[in-house]
C-alpha cells in the first residue's frame, strides 16, 4: 500500500484500516505521453492515497494562479470544498469557466492536457479521485436530475441535499445529515469510502469489530467503510455533508479499528 498524507490522515489510516495496496508491476499502467507534466509532478496536486484502482489527490490552487500544464490521463471526479470560480484550458480548445458551489461534484473524462486557473480570491480546493481502471466506462449522460449537474450538462440544476448516481461501475452519492441524524449504507462492494465536505464528527456502527467507532476528520479527508451494513450518525451540533463512493475494486479486509 502506498499512502501519503498529513498526520490526521495517517492516524485514521492506522486506526481504521486503509483498504489499499500498491500496484504490482503487472498492474501498473504505461502512462500515455503528451504535452505537459504528469499529474504526479504538478505541484498543486497532492497525492494522498493510491492503489491499483484509483488515486486520491488534495488539490489546492492559490487565488489568481494556474496549475502547470498537466496530463489528465484517466477519468476523474472532483469534489469542490468551497465556492469557487475556475477556468479550464485544454490544448486546442477555447477556455471553459466553471462556477462551483461548495460541495459540487463533477465528473470528467480523461485523455488530454490542461491548466486550471483559480479566478477567485481564495484558494480553490478540491478532492480529486482518479480512476486508473475502466470503472467509469460509459461516462456520464444528460438524463435529468442530479446526474446533469455531475456531468456538467447545460442548464443543470444545483445538486439537492441528498442524491445518488451511478457512473459505469461507480456509485456516487451526496448526503447531508442534520445534527443527530443517521444514514445507513448496506453493500458488499469492496471499495467504499466517505469524503468529508464539511468537518466530520460521526459515530460509525458496522457489523464488524469494533462495532462502534467515532470518526473525526477535517473537510477534504476520507473515511473507509467495511463491507456490509454501516450506519453513520452525526454527532456534531451542525449539519454535515459528505460524498459516498463505492465500487468493486481492490479486495480489502474489514477495518481493524481501535478500542
Amino acid at each position: 500500500m502506498k499512502l501519503i498524507g498529513l498526520v490526521s490522515l495517517l492516524f485514521f489510516a492506522t486506526a481504521l484500516g486503509v483498504p489499499g495496496r500498491a500496484a504490482t508491476p503487472a498492474q501498473q499502467k504505461t502512462q500515455p505521453q503528451g504535452p505537459g507534466v504528469s499529474i504526479l509532478q504538478e505541484p498543486d496536486h497532492h497525492l494522498l492515497y493510491e492503489n491499483a484502482d484509483m488515486r486520491i489527490f488534495d488539490v489546492i490552487v492559490p487565488p489568481h494562479q494556474s496549475t502547470l500544464l498537466h496530463r489528465e490521463n484517466y477519468d476523474f471526479l472532483i469534489i469542490s470544498l468551497d465556492k469557487s470560480k475556475i477556468t479550464l484550458q485544454r490544448i486546442g480548445l477555447s477556455p471553459v469557466q466553471l462556477k462551483l458551489p461548495e460541495g459540487a461534484v463533477r465528473f470528467f473524462r480523461g485523455g488530454y492536457s490542461q491548466t486550471v486557473t483559480n479566478d477567485g480570491n481564495r484558494p480553490f480546493r478540491n478532492v480529486m479521485i482518479e480512476f486508473l481502471n475502466p470503472l467509469t466506462s460509459g461516462g456520464c449522460s444528460c438524463t435529468g436530475g442530479p446526474a446533469d449537474a455531475i456531468c456538467g450538462c447545460p442548464n443543470a440544476s444545483p445538486l439537492p441535499a441528498n442524491w445518488e448516481r451511478r457512473i459505469g461501475k461507480v456509485i456516487v452519492a451526496g448526503v447531508t445529515l442534520a445534527p443527530g441524524a443517521s444514514y445507513s449504507i448496506a453493500s458488499q462492494m469492496t471499495t467504499r469510502f466517505l469524503v468529508a465536505v464539511t468537518p466530520f464528527d460521526v459515530l460509525n456502527d458496522s457489523v464488524h469489530e469494533p462495532r462502534h467507532v467515532e470518526v473525526r476528520l477535517p473537510a477534504g479527508r476520507f473515511h473507509w467503510l467495511s463491507p456490509g451494513l454501516n450506519t453513520v450518525q452525526n454527532l456534531s451540533s451542525q449539519p454535515l455533508r459528505f460524498v459516498k463512493i463505492e465500487f468493486w475494486g481492490t479486495p480489502v479486509n474489514p477495518p481493524a479499528g481501535t478500542d
